[in-house]
């Protein structure tokens, strides 16, 4: 396996904007398929899918567990959310592009998209890591 390889980890979930709406959010980037099989096992009542992704810039850093990459996702949305904010749509509408290990070179992309923050090997069901807007 190529150590720069990871895997985006998606559950697909009812969304939290309309009832009869399915999201499938990012929910955890892990670096072992053999994980990506285990959250499925153990989380049944999500449909738990995955894509194996090259991290941009990792260069000669292995990316391990507990390591933050950042997630550049393209174009997303904002939509009301039931309390009548606003909230952005990373969730179901925008996909993840591209993943970066350097902070400096994900930022770069933020006048056209925007970051997700995630800690390699963290699960968050709901898809809530930290977003560094544009």
């Amino acid at each position: 396996m190529n150590n720069q390889t990871v895997y985006l980890l998606f559950a697909e979930q009812t969304s939290p904007f309309d009832p009869e709406d399915k999201i499938d959010p990012l929910v955890g980037i892990l670096t072992d398929e053999a994980e990506c099989l285990r959250v499925q096992k153990e989380r049944p009542e999500y449909k738990i899918s995955w894509e194996e992704r090259e991290v941009e810039d990792a260069g000669e850093h292995t990316i391990e567990p507990g390591d933050t990459v950042y997630a550049y996702h393209y174009m997303a949305t904002y939509r009301p959310t039931p309390d009548g904010g606003e909230a952005i749509e990373l969730l179901s509408d925008a996909a993840v592009e591209d993943i970066y290990f350097q902070e400096e070179n994900a930022r770069k992309k933020l006048e056209v998209g925007d970051l997700q923050v995630v800690k390699v090997g963290e699960l968050r069901l709901k898809g809530d890591f930290q977003i560094i807007e544009c």
